[in-house]
């Protein structure tokens, strides 16, 4: 009885390694992602490129941590994926909201980008903006769980106007087969999509970008994790700090689209400010 006394006081007492020390005491990370360039994505050659995967190996190094093992998923299975345990933080460019920060710790923003949509070539129904596809007979494409289709609903966009699809390749062949009039995504995604195939699509222009609630939609993107992970979340952090929008970051981001246009100029503390206030 003395023995499993004391083997139970020892348990209780023991500190819970967190998911830092785990990763530090055995050098691995498991990062999930779903595939979309320019944030992470296969190269023709097989190796997985981006902007997060860039960055985020960045402070793995300098964490101590040398092996990130990359767990594919479909967009909408990041958060599920997280949550259940199948890996330690997200890396695929996802953006800073007032929904998603309600199960999810984000790291401070590693960039900025505006919303564009992808139409094809010559843009034959002249579509400007979200609002176009405020009539049936049009249908826009947007990755099930992304920003956009969040957008799109609170632009008013009948759901039945919106076609769910799982990642962006599946968005780009719902528009060549004209399942699809417009696919909604990040600016560089939908150039990045263009340049796949610039003799049949292109992206909509001029564009009238959409205003949430008086305020101009742009997304911040940075590294998700569970609430529970705070010494992940500042660690990360910590690294983060003086090293976005450095040289040595623009040549690591640049090579993917990124201009300095694209750098965060919010903390985000200041972006999810807005939560308080219901918007």
């Amino acid at each position: 009885m003395i023995v499993v006394s004391t083997a139970l006081i020892w348990w209780l007492t023991t500190p819970i390694e967190t998911s830092l020390e785990r990763a530090q005491r055995t050098g691995m990370i498991r990062i999930g992602y779903a595939p979309e360039a320019p944030f992470a994505y296969r190269t023709a050659s097989g190796e997985l490129d981006g902007e997060a995967v860039v960055v985020i190996s960045w402070v793995m190094q300098r964490l101590g941590i040398s092996q990130l093992e990359w767990v594919q998923t479909e967009w909408a299975d990041l958060i599920p994926g997280l949550q259940a345990g199948k890996f330690d933080l997200i890396a695929s460019g996802m953006f800073i909201t007032c929904e998603r920060a309600q199960q999810l710790a984000f790291s401070q923003p590693t960039f900025a980008l505006s919303h564009a949509i992808l139409v094809k070539l010559d843009n034959p129904l002249q579509i400007q903006s979200f609002n176009d596809f405020r009539r049936p007979d049009r249908r826009l494409a947007v990755m099930r769980g992304a920003e956009e289709a969040t957008i799109a609903q609170a632009l008013g966009i009948d759901p039945q106007q919106l076609l769910f699809v799982p990642d962006v390749q599946t968005g780009l062949a719902a528009v060549l087969a004209g399942r699809a009039d417009g696919l909604a995504l990040t600016e560089l995604s939908v150039d990045l999509l263009v340049q796949q195939a610039p003799d049949l699509v292109e992206r909509a222009q001029p564009f009238v970008p959409p205003i949430i609630d008086g305020n101009l939609s742009i997304g911040y993107g940075a590294f998700a994790m569970r609430p529970a992970d705070t010494h992940l979340r500042i660690a990360i952090d910590q690294q983060l700090l003086g090293f976005i929008g450095s040289d040595e970051h623009y040549a690591l981001i640049a090579p993917f689209g990124f201009s300095r246009e694209h750098l965060p100029n919010r903390s985000t503390a200041s972006i999810l400010q807005s939560c308080e206030h219901g918007s």
